[in-house]
């Protein structure tokens, strides 16, 4: 091994601008989209409806959403190969791309590319389909979930692959991405589960159902488009 190779990665001065991804860069939530890629509507519906309790539970936000979508995933997703669960995220991220990207919000990340600023997409949704969104958009940084693969049977678990990236998980991975502490020019989100991410922003932007105007210059900061 090189000495070079122990080196800390170089440092990065450019403002870091965070983006949620469902219902911020895309018009709707996408997880439900791309369960229906693996299973039936059927069974899809079938599933949330064995979990009701639980789901009801995740309105509440926190732990209890984390625990439902674990629930839900490790029914759907267990026994899965890895070859069919990458060509449903690929048919997931084909249909986003045709017509569930917000236009205003594709503007802003075009706004803050020609300023030079590190865009990073963070998400709860799986990585293996929001990283072919992003990229793209020109985005080539991702922190999202990932899903957990027997490596003997090169199969799905059904199980999440660490953290699911939401509440405070998102600022502790920016962080841990970064290499350094959570400070952000810029953070776009749409629900609870942005806050953590949001609060640690000079300009905190909650990205609401009505179009963002046109950035044409810096907005003051905990500027909110509803």
């Amino acid at each position: 091994m090189k000495a070079s190779d122990l080196e800390a990665p170089s440092p990065d001065h450019r403002p870091v601008v965070a983006f949620d991804f469902d219902g911020t860069i895309t018009r709707k939530d996408t997880l439900r989209l791309f369960l229906t890629r693996i299973r039936s509507r059927r069974a899809v519906a079938s599933t949330f409806l064995r979990h009701a309790p639980q789901l009801a539970l995740a309105l509440q936000g926190g732990r209890a959403r984390d625990r439902a979508k674990a629930l839900i995933c490790l029914d759907v997703l267990g026994g899965l190969t890895r070859t069919e669960a990458e060509s449903a995220a690929a048919e997931t991220a084909e249909a986003i791309k045709r017509s569930l990207i917000r236009t205003d919000t594709s503007t802003r990340i075009r706004w803050h590319q020609a300023a030079g600023h590190r865009i990073i997409v963070v998400s709860a949704s799986f990585e293996a389909y929001v990283k072919i969104v992003a990229a793209s958009l020109g985005i080539g940084e991702v922190i999202a979930t990932g899903w957990e693969v027997d490596p003997a049977q090169d199969v799905l678990t059904g199980r999440l692959a660490g953290a699911n990236v939401r509440g405070d998980a998102k600022v502790d991975q920016i962080a841990s991405h970064i290499h350094g502490p959570c400070d952000l020019a810029y953070a776009y989100g749409n629900s609870s589960g942005d806050a953590a991410m949001l609060a640690r922003a000079t300009h905190p932007i909650w990205v609401g159902r009505r179009h963002m105007p046109e950035l044409l210059e810096e907005p003051p900061a905990g500027d909110s488009i509803q």
